[in-house]
Parts: C-alpha cells; sequence; structure tokens
C-alpha cells in the first residue's frame, strides 16, 4: 500500500512539474538587430522614421523561432531612451513604433504564459496597446500600457509591464494607443526596448 501511495504522490508531482514547466522563449532587447527604418543618419534622437518602412527579422531563443513583423517601424540598436538614467528593466536598444499604423507582430507561440516588456517615449503619458490572437483568430486587446508621470515615473525614462498572456498557439502585436494629456486623446508614437516571454 505505502509503495503504491509514494508511485501515486511521483507520478502526481512529474505530470504538476510537466505541465507547469516554463522557460524563456523570447528574450531580445534589439542591440543586434541591424538599424533600418530611418530617412536619415543623425544621431539617436534626431532620426526621422521612414513611415514607409516594413521588414520581417527572423530570431531564435533556446532553439524557438520567432517572426518580427514591423510595419512602420525603425530600429536603433544603441540609441537610449529620450532621458537618462534610464528605467531599471529598459536597456538602450528600441524599435520605435510609428503612432500612425505602427505595429509589431510576434509569430504565433506554442504557449506563452507572462510577458515582460521594457518600453519608452518621447513624451509623457505615452504608450502602447498589447494585443493578441489565438490560432490565427480575430485580435482581441489585453490592455493599453503608459508611462504615467509620478514621483518615479515617466514615460521617457521608460517603464516595464509584466503581463499575463496564459494563451496557446498565440501571436501578440503591439500597436500605437490613445494617450497624452490632451482632450481628445490622440496615438503616440512609442519605443519597444525588452521583451522576454516564459512559456513552452
Amino acid at each position: 500500500m505505502k509503495t503504491l501511495k509514494f508511485l501515486v504522490a511521483a507520478t502526481l508531482m512529474a505530470f504538476t512539474t510537466g505541465a507547469f514547466a516554463q522557460s524563456v522563449v523570447i528574450d531580445e532587447n534589439f542591440q543586434s538587430f541591424k538599424e533600418q527604418g530611418w530617412k536619415n543618419d543623425t544621431i539617436c534622437g534626431f532620426k526621422k522614421m521612414d513611415s514607409k518602412a516594413k521588414f520581417k527579422v527572423s530570431q531564435a531563443y533556446n532553439g524557438n523561432k520567432v517572426d518580427f513583423t514591423f510595419n512602420k517601424c525603425a530600429v536603433a540598436p544603441t540609441c537610449d531612451s529620450k532621458k537618462a538614467p534610464m528605467t531599471e528593466g529598459v536597456t538602450k536598444g528600441y524599435v520605435e513604433v510609428n503612432k500612425k499604423e505602427g505595429e509589431i507582430i510576434i509569430s504565433e507561440q506554442k504557449y506563452i504564459s507572462t510577458i515582460e516588456v521594457g518600453a519608452s517615449a518621447t513624451g509623457d503619458e505615452r504608450g502602447y496597446a498589447l494585443w493578441k490572437s489565438v490560432s490565427g483568430g480575430a485580435w482581441t486587446k489585453v490592455g493599453d500600457y503608459l508611462g504615467i508621470k509620478g514621483e518615479t515615473t515617466d514615460a521617457q525614462y521608460g517603464f516595464f509591464n509584466k503581463i499575463n498572456i496564459n494563451e496557446s498557439n498565440v501571436s501578440l502585436k503591439f500597436t500605437p494607443t490613445p494617450c497624452g494629456k490632451d482632450d481628445p486623446k490622440e496615438n503616440q508614437t512609442f519605443r519597444i526596448h525588452n521583451i522576454k516571454a516564459f512559456g513552452k
């Protein structure tokens, strides 16, 4: 009887560990990406984006292939956020996303539990919207994420979010979102510095 109980407990433990085993499936800071999507070669922070830029980049993380699609975006692999010191969790190197229909799309992943995002903006009270699509279905909004100026926060220094996804066969998309101090609020340009996703 004791042996049977031990086997049952061991089986349950193995199942639980396997069901909840998580690994890093995306870990990107864009520092190894090619600089592209800009109209000129001026210094960081003063470049003008090519509003027609469209390109794809494929990467692999721990053997997991990820395709990034960039529409109306530009990559600055060596640039900081607008202000320093940068917020913890936000590193130099970013993708700037145009406020007019810009988007970053992450290809379908087997399973994502959570995603950590480091972002910044060119002004305060700005940020991004995150969307998900399951098995190629319609995009649904996960939420809007803004850097709100306060005692220790400002979108220009960067801001960090940990977001629950908990979906299988899921694609993700970053787009502009209505933000800023003015009413009616308008979409604003934003920058994604870091993306780290956990799943299996």
